[in-house]
């Protein structure tokens, strides 16, 4: 069964004097009840007669006009602050600073001495592949060859 709520406590939520927990129930009580939708309609719709009537509309738009257009040069001014940034703190600066150091760096053969480092390490490490894998080839031809002896003494003795 739902619960319905009185035309007094949709004037509170009118006037915004409920807490948050209740407003939310009334809201959401809105979406499926058109009863209570009516008696909301008519507590917005009495607040309405007790709003402040405006006495002079042509000047209470020009201030209106005028709040919003000295806010617009506000946000303007913002703008071109963000603008007056340094150069040091624009992407151009960096990315020519990142090509100038590439550009030096090649020039003076940083690069190539880089290179030819790493494949002096390159072949040190090959090298050393080799020498390994080769000593482990004569360990196993050695032990292979003990591995026969020993069998042909044991042949003896029998």
């Amino acid at each position: 069964m739902t619960t319905h709520y009185t035309y007094d406590q949709w004037l509170k939520y009118v006037n915004d004097e409920l807490d948050e927990d209740t407003r939310i129930l009334l809201e959401n009580h809105l979406y499926s009840c058109d009863e209570c939708l009516d008696l909301y309609v008519g507590a917005v719709a009495e607040q309405e007669t007790v709003l402040p009537a405006i006495s002079n509309e042509t000047n209470f738009t020009d201030q209106i006009m005028m709040k919003i257009a000295s806010a617009d040069e506000e946000e303007k001014e913002g703008k071109q602050q963000k603008k007056k940034r340094s150069i040091y703190q624009s992407s151009f600066f960096h990315y020519t600073l990142a090509a100038a150091a590439t550009i030096f760096l090649m020039s003076t053969g940083v690069f190539q001495t880089i290179i030819q480092h790493t494949q002096t390490i390159q072949r040190a490490e090959v090298s050393a592949n080799k020498e390994s894998e080769m000593t482990r080839f004569v360990d196993k031809t050695f032990s292979w060859i003990d591995t026969l002896e020993s069998n042909k003494k044991e042949e003896k003795k029998k």
